[in-house]
Order: structure tokens, then sequence, then C-alpha cells
């Protein structure tokens, strides 16, 4: 009988290198100080020469990791909300039950952290017409929703007349507007209301 062929080993992925490390540890940092800045002073009262003050960097070393003060929240903003999302596609409850579960937890935490949501609010951080990178990026609350309507419409709990994406599209909008609502001290209703009644009017229409 032929020797069976011997098979090659695969290589273990290549862990990163000092330098990347170290870069990234220094990303951290300025993103860390950042934040702290923002909840403390607000967002006028933060600026880039303060965050490098902090962070002991120069302004260029600064701009070589992020390109403006407003794209930290921005990116913080993007990742709050994913991965309490991606729980729900795992959560056998009727659609509506999971959203108000979830959009009730996010009220929560941005209230918890109100000067900071407060500062992504009047900066216009987190705007996909400003930022249209929001929109491609697989962070972006969106592209989790999107598979979690999908997942709804196949048990027929709503609609199939539109698809996953512009029913994922209306209902982050309804939620983007009524959080910059209430970030801008716009609203005179509690964050958690104010999302219900969002999440009821988005339902009315999308329900089959």
């Amino acid at each position: 009988m032929p020797r069976a062929a011997k098979q090659k080993p695969i290589d273990p992925p290549a862990q990163p290198g000092l330098r990347e490390r170290k870069k990234a540890r220094l990303r951290e940092q300025i993103e860390q100080v950042a934040l702290a800045l923002y909840r403390e002073r607000g967002y006028e009262g933060t600026t880039v020469e303060e965050i490098c003050k902090q962070v002991e960097i120069s302004q260029p070393t600064f701009y070589n990791y992020f390109p403006s003060k407003e794209s930290i929240l921005a990116e913080h903003a993007m990742r709050g909300f994913g991965e309490p999302l991606k729980q729900l596609l795992i959560d056998p409850s009727a659609i509506q039950l999971k959203l108000r579960r979830y959009f009730k937890n996010v009220a929560e935490q941005m209230m918890r952290d109100a000067r900071l949501w407060h500062a992504i609010a009047i900066s216009g951080a987190y705007n996909p017409i400003r930022n249209p990178s929001l929109l491609r990026s697989a962070e972006v609350g969106t592209r989790v929703l999107i598979d979690v309507l999908a997942q709804a419409q196949k048990k027929n709990e709503l609609t199939k007349e539109f698809s996953a994406e512009g029913l994922a599209s209306m209902l982050e909008g309804l939620m983007l507007r009524t959080g910059i609502e209430w970030g801008a001290g716009v609203s005179g209703r509690s964050l958690e209301s104010a999302m219900q009644e969002a999440l009821n009017f988005f339902l009315r229409g999308a329900r089959k």
C-alpha cells in the first residue's frame, strides 16, 4: 500500500509583535483618558491638547491614532451595544419582549453614564451622515440588529413586506433620534419612556 502523505502541521496564528502591542496599549490609553475627561468636563471642556498633556504625548502622535477628539466618542458609541444585542439571537422570547428588554437595558446604561452620552449627542460623533464609515462597520449595532429582525421574520413575528435591512435602519433611526434628543437635554421625558414609545411606534408598523 502507498504510504499516506504526511500532513504539514498548521502553524499557530502569528502573535502581534512588541511594536504592535505597544501601539495598541497607547491607543487604549488615549481612549480611556479622553473618555474620563469627557465624563469630567463634558464635550466642550475636553480638548486634544488636554488629552495629550495627560497621556504625555504630542498632538501629532494623537492624530496618528485618532483623526479627531470626536472620533473617540464615535468608536465608544459604536461598540457600546453590539455585544448585548448579539444575545438576542439566542433568546427564544418573542421579538417584542426581546426588544423591550434590550432597549430598557440600553436606556439604563446610558443614564448611568449620562455625561458621556451627553458629549456624544452634542458632538454629533455618532452621525452616519457626517461619518459614513459608521454604516460600513461590522461593529455597528445595525449589523447585528439585521440578523435579529431577520430571525423574527422567519418566525412570522414581523412583516416580510420590508427587508430586515430596512426594518433595522428604521428602528435604529428612531432610537438614534430619541437618544440624541435625550442626550442634548431637549426631551422632557425619561430616556426609558422615550425609547419604549419609539419601540411601540416601530412594532405597530412592523408586526405581521
